[in-house]
């Protein structure tokens, strides 16, 4: 029954997965990123790249926007991640997406 909820609610969301960067705000992003996903993932820019889990700078970087998109919404049942489709609301994700694809600057081109 819970597989069957969560497939039916990511397939509620996956029209937004094409708009979901332009509609969001990365700014909200990294709030929601704050609360929600820094007591795993290094979420700062310029931050430590690691890749387990990795960083959002890495994610940002080698990942494309449909793989973060799908993998925040419905992460693999083998990866430690928690399932955010009963935490976050689509508009969350779409912001932490919009901050996360805000990341993707190679990290020789960083600021510190």
């Amino acid at each position: 029954m819970i597989r069957f909820l969560t497939a039916v609610s990511f397939a509620a969301l996956l029209p937004l997965s094409s708009a979901a960067a332009s509609e969001g705000d990365p700014i909200k992003g990294l709030a929601i990123a704050q609360d929600k996903c820094s007591r795993c993932h290094e979420i700062a820019k310029g931050g430590a790249f690691k890749k387990m889990p990795p960083s959002f700078q890495a994610i940002a970087i080698y990942r494309t926007e449909p793989d973060i998109w799908s993998r925040i919404i419905a992460p693999s049942p083998h990866a430690a991640m928690p399932d955010m489709t009963w935490t976050m609301t689509s508009a969350e994700v779409q912001d932490v997406l919009a901050y996360i694809l805000s990341l993707d600057v190679p990290v020789s081109q960083q600021t510190p």
